[in-house]
């Protein structure tokens, strides 16, 4: 019952403020409240990283009065001084109870999972009750998780650090992860993918606002691309990590893991478990969350993208050590996957040189 109440009170609360500030001073100003909402062990760059794009911002608008960012951070928590991961102290000018002005645009930034464990649940009620009253709510990196968790990403196709985005979706089954790009606008929610990918959010969100050239140039001035070319899933590997996979999984994978310049099958697979193709298929479905023949490719995916990184063979070889049949497969199977050719992930990657 206190709980019920409270949620009330604080729905009430920001309905009043968000109506009565938009009037006071939103649309008086046509300045865009920004908040960065942070948790304990939030990663800097996560807050810095936009920060910096939307303030930067005013720093070009500084000719058109009443036009920006206000940017603020607000705590997570009932206190206003917070300790990042990397332990700097960080001052927030807010909490979550005493935020006292409308907010256009909500980005929740990214900690440690374990932390998201431990949250006080007044966090995901607070989500809940001003989600209808912003323009836009968005998420970096594990921030994901928070609205995930509040109910505000059912049924949308969002993105996470690529490290965690297949415990994102095991988690949250309505949601669509999707780990390649650096950012996914499903209005109106807006999530990006690990740490950095907080900037290349924050430049289509600034571009959204004031447009292309103002983007451009503060993109410049950041010495940052204004659109990253590849996608989030070259920096990680393709299928999740060994640890977390299921004993049935992990048996295929230590089976193919020497074999992968042979022709494989999914009979071959089927047959080592003393399984029908059917059954097994089905099974593996359930324990990977996808089919064999898909797993398979992954796997190839980064065998491949280890040799590129770590050896000079050619692509050639590279391509027939994989079980592929020439440089073209290889090119396909990267392109399709991570939107770089293999030559151009080398060029981005090899430690070799």
């Amino acid at each position: 019952m206190f709980f019920v109440i409270a949620d009330k009170i604080l729905s009430l609360y920001i309905c009043t403020h968000t109506e009565r500030d938009m009037k006071k001073e939103g649309r008086k100003t046509g300045m865009k409240n920004i908040v960065l909402l942070a948790l304990p062990e939030v990663q800097l760059l996560d807050i810095a990283g936009p920060w910096d794009v939307f303030t930067s911002a005013n720093r070009f608008l500084n000719d058109k009065q009443d036009s920006g960012y206000h940017v603020y951070l607000v705590s997570g928590t009932s206190e206003k001084v917070i300790y990042s991961g990397s332990g700097m102290p960080l001052s927030c000018s807010h909490t979550i109870y005493d935020i006292d002005f409308s907010v256009d645009t909500l980005l929740v930034a990214g900690t440690t999972l374990s932390v998201l464990d431990e949250v006080n649940p007044d966090i995901y009620h607070y989500l809940q009750n001003i989600a209808p009253h912003v323009r836009r709510m968005g998420s970096v990196c594990v921030g994901a998780f928070i609205l995930a968790k509040a109910g505000l990403l059912d049924g949308k196709q969002v993105t996470t650090h690529w490290k965690f985005a297949d415990t994102l979706q095991k988690s949250y089954p309505k949601l669509d992860v999707n780990i390649n790009p650096f950012f996914i606008r499903d209005r109106p929610i807006y999530t990006s993918g690990g740490v950095s990918s907080g900037m290349d959010l924050a430049l289509a969100l600034l571009e959204e606002d004031f447009g292309k050239p103002l983007a451009a140039e503060v993109a410049r001035h950041l010495v940052l691309y204004l659109k990253r070319s590849g996608a989030q899933s070259q920096f990680g590997n393709a299928l999740p990590e060994y640890e977390i996979m299921s004993p049935f999984t992990k048996q295929i994978r230590d089976l193919l893991k020497d074999k992968l310049g042979e022709a494989i099958t999914v009979e071959y697979m089927a047959e080592f478990l003393h399984m029908s193709v059917r059954n097994f298929s089905r099974v593996f479905v359930k324990e990977s969350g996808m089919t064999p023949g898909r797993f398979l490719e992954k796997m190839r995916l980064d065998q491949a993208k280890n040799m590129l990184e770590y050896t000079d063979m050619s692509i050639d070889m590279i391509a027939d050590k994989c079980g592929l049949s020439n440089a073209v497969s290889l090119s396909r199977l990267f392109l399709k996957n991570i939107s770089l050719s293999p030559a151009q992930y080398r060029k981005a990657f090899n430690t070799t040189e």
